[in-house]
């Protein structure tokens, strides 16, 4: 079947509207595809911004724990005496009580002045998280019976004292004892302990 000139006439319209229609459609199609692919983009970015937030917020509420917990700590550091001024005079008496407590056949010390503690104490340095780092060196001297009694005096000093102890050093001499002396335990020590202790204290200042 062959189409005339006039045939054409009279369907031209209709192919042209068809035409349109189609081009409308696609337009359409493609329109809300755009739309679709934009609506996902935004729900990414609102999840991502939404998961951010809440990161952020668990973030300050783990900041804002920790900071909590050092504020308890650093209220414990001062209801124990670390923080603040030295306590010379505390030291003096609970050492006496202790040397009183175990007996210790010989208990001499010597505590040097004060000092800015020093890398091998405080590794970050004196100064680290804002705060003043002090330390007091001890040499001590001690005659015992045994290992155990040193352990015991340097854990009763630790529990006790006024500042946080670092054990720097500790030398231990077994003595010779000969069955002729008499058997009291105030007379018959077995070890001479000689060792350097960090009494370390955080100094009260505008920084803490």
């Amino acid at each position: 079947m062959k189409l005339s000139q006039r045939d054409f006439k009279k369907i031209q319209w209709a192919a042209l509207l068809l035409i349109g229609c189609l081009l409308v459609a696609g337009l359409t199609v493609w329109l809300a595809v755009k739309q679709q692919k934009t609506a996902r983009q935004e729900n990414l970015r609102h999840t991502a911004a939404e998961r951010e937030i809440a990161a952020n917020l668990i973030r300050a509420r783990n900041e804002e724990q920790e900071l909590r917990d050092k504020i308890i700590r650093f209220e414990a550091l001062k209801q124990r005496g670390i923080v603040g001024a030295e306590q010379r005079l505390d030291w003096v008496e609970i050492i006496n009580q202790i040397k009183k407590e175990h007996r210790i056949v010989k208990f001499d010390y010597e505590i040097s002045p004060q000092r800015k503690a020093d890398a091998a104490l405080i590794p970050d340095g004196a100064d680290a998280g804002g705060l003043s780092f002090m330390a007091s060196q001890m040499k001590l001297t001690l005659t015992l019976l045994h290992e155990g009694e040193l352990l015991n005096v340097l854990d009763d000093l630790r529990n006790q004292a006024p500042a946080w102890i670092s054990l720097r050093t500790c030398q231990i001499t077994h003595q010779k004892t000969s069955p002729a002396v008499a058997v009291q335990p105030a007379t018959n020590a077995a070890i001479q302990a000689e060792c350097t202790l960090e009494w370390l204290t955080i100094k009260q200042g505008s920084n803490t």
